[in-house]
């Protein structure tokens, strides 16, 4: 299937297109700059993934222009997995290469902790090897300042590389060893919290876990863990299944949802020759699959990879905090400048240059979201970044899909009539036919069947087509079982008069199924969703939190009015297919409002790309980790979850914030003024520091269920 494109802007040297893919794919804008950047002749990339716009300045003797295009038309899957497994992304490899730090933040926080308890000697031991012992240790922090002069910047590094040159010159140790230590403990901090928040993000994707159907010979089928399967090898996914390898397709046809991996609404018809990806699912058919990529090698391994890299990007609230603490780095040198050469005094000197704005909040304000992001994911809650986290905080308006997403997801037979046969009649061949099939609507049929006792007949030369109904012979006679789609497809005439009934059926929120002997409609069967009993009660609390909810659904007006109505829901739009799905909330965000939009992340792509914040249930699988921006488990109580657990995280961050000012100011007045030594900055300022890490991890040592609204509306699933 063709990336869906459209040309923006083409001139000699310039073309621009516009993709609603690109926002569907989870890498940077750094990675389709670098992957297209590798294109003969092209001389510069602009990629705005964000708004689905990518750039390409090209020099025309050399560009292969109708080439690009034939990669668009054709090429989806290999570009899709290209961007996907990093391509291009050497110069940022190059560059964190050139960034590491001599010792590792632990091994650092070590030497610091040796250091510091040398002091205890300091009296039996020689002045200068004190000052070379904390010139040595400061390194770390002179290399950090040596970088940000070489990029013209004058920031906190410079501010503190300073600060500790001063005090180990004027033989102060312990206001250098101090700021030393403390500066290496904020990072350990964070170096931990990343670290288990990392494991509680990779936990709940789970795909090493996974396991699949090998084929050992012609008669002989086991189940092996993911971690023993090897490449070559043969596995079989039948109906309903998740696909746990990368591979091509050597047996069988499906429709597979790979929503999970390219944001595809619809799902893709496979067959021979194809290539399928693990985290993808078959809704209908069967695959024999050779193995190509296992384990860590997979697509969906590298969409974890990608999810750990977005976590760690600064939040909005953080980059703003930043800059204006980088903007009081210029004025704080001023102040110890002037203050030095109004008394002579390189104590005050010394102590103001320690004080700084900017380190508190560039080691607090991941910590905290961080810390946030694997508190929600130990209770179902995935953030796919920090921004997500910020940005949930902000929704004021909330559109829910409806199947799956508040209704169970599971129909239910709810009417039955007749035409000239009985009830039981009708049950019995519908199941008859339906044996077998693992489509939930057919599951329902079978279901009903055996709960009433009644026999399933044996069914002969069967034809099920998927998506619309199945034919077949029971009793030597022929039946057919679907859709109105599937009438017309067999040229089935519908009479006015059971026209008329089905038009009620679908007032009162009904789907319809035709049962059909030869060519006579016999029965129509009434299918619905039951509401889940805990929508009613998460709709209120939404309300509540001064929400606006909204039902949009691709279903009947008569099936979305009757949902809306019982859930207290006041607005509501029917038979909204993806595209005007995704129309209506462009149209809310044009009203200036701030839209989360809820659905299975399969059919609702489209609207979870372009709301601000896309959501997804997991229903069990890990379906919509790529589509959607936040993932949470079957119970809509971890919607109010993830809103409470924003707004505590956001609560959170500006409070380090208001700390973080407070202590500074009274430290970097104090200095100036010489009320403070070196080491009174020192404890004021780092100290600081670690106080805002230490409350920004209180979500992984502080018992947070009173925020937890599952625990309380009873989720025993979730």
């Amino acid at each position: 299937m063709p990336i869906p494109y459209k040309i923006k802007e083409i001139k000699p040297g310039k073309v621009k297109i516009y993709s609603e893919v690109f926002k569907h794919i989870s890498v940077s804008d750094k990675a389709f700059e670098n992957y297209f950047s590798t294109f003969k002749g092209v001389s510069k990339v602009v990629s705005k993934k964000a708004a689905g716009l990518l750039t390409l300045y090209y020099n025309p003797n050399e560009f292969d222009l109708l080439g690009f295009y034939d990669l668009l038309n054709n090429g989806d899957r290999e570009m899709i997995l290209s961007l996907l497994s990093s391509n291009g992304n050497h110069t940022d490899v190059k560059e964190k290469e050139e960034e590491k730090d001599i010792f590792s933040p632990t091994t650092w926080f070590k030497l610091n902790t040796l250091a510091f308890a040398t002091l205890l000697f300091r009296s039996a031991l020689p002045g200068g090897l004190f000052t070379a012992l904390t010139l040595g240790l400061g390194s770390q922090v002179f290399l950090k300042g040596f970088r940000s002069l070489r990029k013209g910047k004058i920031d906190v590094h410079l501010l503190d590389s300073s600060a500790i040159l001063l005090s180990s010159l004027q033989g102060n140790h312990l206001s250098s060893l101090l700021m030393t230590w403390l500066l290496s403990l904020g990072d350990v901090i964070q170096e931990k919290t990343e670290k288990r928040a990392h494991i509680e993000i990779e936990r709940l994707l789970n795909y090493k876990e996974d396991k699949a159907f090998v084929v050992v010979d012609e008669n002989t089928v086991l189940e092996k863990p993911i971690t023993e399967v090897k490449k070559g090898d043969v596995v079989v996914v039948y109906d309903g299944q998740k696909i746990t390898v990368d591979g091509v397709v050597i047996e069988g046809d499906a429709l597979v949802n790979q929503a999970s991996l390219t944001g595809e609404s619809n799902p893709v018809h496979k067959k021979v020759g194809d290539a399928v990806y693990a985290g993808t699912f078959v809704e209908d058919g069967k695959l024999y699959i050779k193995t190509e990529k296992v384990g860590d090698e997979t697509a969906l391994a590298k969409i974890v990879r990608i999810i750990e890299e977005a976590a760690n990007q600064p939040i909005q609230a953080q980059l703003k905090a930043e800059e204006m603490a980088n903007k009081f780095v210029i004025p704080t040198f001023v102040l110890g400048g002037a203050s030095y050469l109004l008394t002579r005094d390189i104590n005050r000197l010394t102590s103001t240059l320690i004080i700084d704005y900017h380190t508190g909040i560039h080691v607090s304000t991941p910590l905290s979201i961080m810390s946030h992001m694997a508190l929600a994911a130990r209770h179902g809650i995935l953030f796919k970044s920090g921004r997500h986290l910020e940005l949930l905080h902000k929704v004021d308006t909330i559109v829910f899909d409806k199947t799956g997403t508040l209704t169970i997801g599971h129909p239910e037979v709810t009417e039955i009539i007749t035409f000239g046969i009985s009830e039981e009649e009708a049950i019995q061949i519908a199941a008859s036919l339906e044996q077998r099939i693992t489509h939930p609507v057919a599951k329902s049929i079978v279901s009903l069947a055996i709960k009433k006792g009644i026999d399933i007949l044996p069914r002969k030369d069967s034809e099920y087509h998927i998506g619309m109904g199945i034919e077949g012979y029971i009793n030597d006679t022929y039946y057919l079982l679907g859709s109105t789609r599937f009438m017309e497809k067999k040229k089935i005439k519908i009479s006015k008069k059971i026209k008329e009934v089905v038009d009620q059926l679908h007032e009162k929120g009904e789907s319809v199924l035709y049962l059909v002997k030869e060519s006579k409609i016999i029965a129509l069967l009434g299918i619905s969703d039951p509401i889940k009993p805990e929508s009613r009660d998460v709709i209120n609390i939404l309300h509540k939190m001064k929400r606006e909810v909204i039902l949009c659904t691709g279903d009947n007006e008569g099936a979305a009015e009757k949902v809306a109505k019982a859930l207290g829901i006041k607005r509501f739009y029917a038979r909204a297919f993806p595209d005007e799905k995704a129309k209506i909330i462009k149209k809310l965000k044009s009203e200036g409002r701030t839209v989360a939009f809820l659905g299975d992340g399969v059919n609702d792509a489209p609207a979870l790309s372009v709301a601000d914040i896309g959501i997804s249930i997991r229903s069990g699988a890990d379906i919509a980790i790529e589509v959607a921006d936040v993932v949470i488990n079957n119970n809509l109580y971890h919607l109010v979850d993830a809103i409470k657990l924003s707004d505590e995280a956001i609560k959170n961050v500006y409070q380090n914030f208001k700390i973080n000012t407070v202590m500074n100011t009274v430290g970097l007045v104090g200095s100036v003024m010489g009320i403070f030594s070196p080491v009174v900055s020192t404890i004021i300022n780092n100290g600081t520091s670690v106080l805002m890490g230490v409350n920004a991890i209180k979500p992984l040592i502080k018992d947070y269920n009173h925020i937890f609204y599952s625990t309380k509306g009873g989720d025993k699933n979730g």
